[in-house]
C-alpha cells in the first residue's frame, strides 16, 4: 500500500470510513497508520453521526412519536451508521475489566468476540442512559442540538487519548495508530468547542466541554490503572462514557 500522504479530505475520508458504515466510496482504503493523521478529523465524523441522529429524533418527534420511542430509535439509527463500533467497544472493556483478574487475562478477554455478564449489563446501562436522557428534554430541537454536541465533543476527544496514553498492547488498533502529533488532538479539540458553543451556546456548550473532558480523563485513568494503557476498546469506551456523561450534563443543565 502507497505511503499515507494525508490532507483534509483524505483524512476525513479515513475518519468516515473507520468509524462509521456510511456506504461512501466502498473501495476506499487505508493503512491503519493512517489514523495518526486522520484523527483530527474525529469531532466532524461527530458532527456527521450526530446529525444524522439527531434528525431522526426530530422526525420522530414532529410525526408525534412519544420522546422516549423518538429517542430510543435514534440512538438505534446511531449504532446503525457507526456499526455500534463504540458500543461493541465498552462492552468489550466491562467483560475484561470486570472478570479478569490481571492485565494479561484482562487483555485476553477484551479481545475475545464473545459479550459476558459485564458487556451485556454495560449496554444496557449505556442505552438506557442515553434514552433517558434525550427523552427528558421537552424542546425536540434542543434534543437535537445535544445530540450532535454529545456527538463531536466525545469523538473529539479520543484524538487526547491516543496522545497521552501508551499502547497497553504490542498490536491491535491502538498500537497500530501509533501516538500522534500534538496538532491532532489540539486542532479535534478547538473544532469540539466552536461546533459546541456554536450549536449550545457558550454556557451550555461550555458544559458539555467540561462534562466530556471529565468521563474522559476518568475512563482514561481507570484504563490505566487497569492494563497500562490504552486499546482500541479502551478509545470507543471513552467515547461512550463522554458521550453520555454529556448527554446527561447537558439535560440536567437545561432541565
Amino acid at each position: 500500500m502507497p505511503a499515507y500522504k494525508g490532507g483534509w479530505i483524505q483524512d476525513f475520508m479515513v475518519a468516515l470510513v473507520f468509524m462509521t458504515r456510511l456506504p461512501l466510496q466502498p473501495a476506499f482504503t487505508f493503512d491503519i497508520r493512517a489514523l495518526k493523521s486522520a484523527c483530527r478529523a474525529f469531532a466532524l465524523v461527530g458532527l456527521v453521526v450526530g446529525g444524522i441522529t439527531g434528525t431522526v429524533y426530530i422526525l420522530g418527534a414532529f410525526v408525534g412519536l412519544p420522546l422516549v420511542v423518538a429517542a430510543l430509535i435514534a440512538i438505534a439509527a446511531q449504532m446503525i451508521v457507526t456499526g455500534a463500533l463504540h458500543e461493541d467497544a465498552i462492552a468489550d472493556v466491562a467483560d475484561g475489566f470486570g472478570g479478569g483478574a490481571d492485565k494479561e487475562k484482562k487483555l485476553a478477554i477484551m479481545r475475545d468476540s464473545r459479550v459476558g455478564t459485564y458487556g451485556v449489563v454495560a449496554l444496557i446501562v449505556i442505552i438506557g442512559l442515553k434514552v433517558a436522557a434525550i427523552s427528558g428534554v421537552s424542546d425536540p430541537l434542543l434534543g437535537f442540538a445535544i445530540l450532535v454536541v454529545a456527538a463531536v465533543v466525545s469523538r473529539g476527544l479520543i484524538p487526547w487519548a491516543l496522545y497521552v496514553l501508551p499502547s497497553a498492547r504490542s498490536d491491535g488498533l491502538g498500537h497500530g495508530a501509533g501516538r500522534p502529533e500534538f496538532m491532532a488532538p489540539l486542532v479535534s479539540t478547538i473544532m469540539s468547542v466552536l461546533i459546541a458553543v456554536l450549536v449550545l451556546g457558550p454556557q451550555i456548550g461550555a458544559i458539555a466541554l467540561l462534562a466530556g473532558i471529565i468521563g474522559a480523563c476518568v475512563t482514561g485513568l481507570i484504563a490505566k490503572r487497569q492494563i497500562g494503557g490504552q486499546t482500541g476498546d479502551v478509545l470507543g469506551a471513552i467515547q461512550q462514557i463522554s458521550e453520555i456523561c454529556i448527554l446527561i450534563a447537558c439535560v440536567g443543565a437545561v432541565g
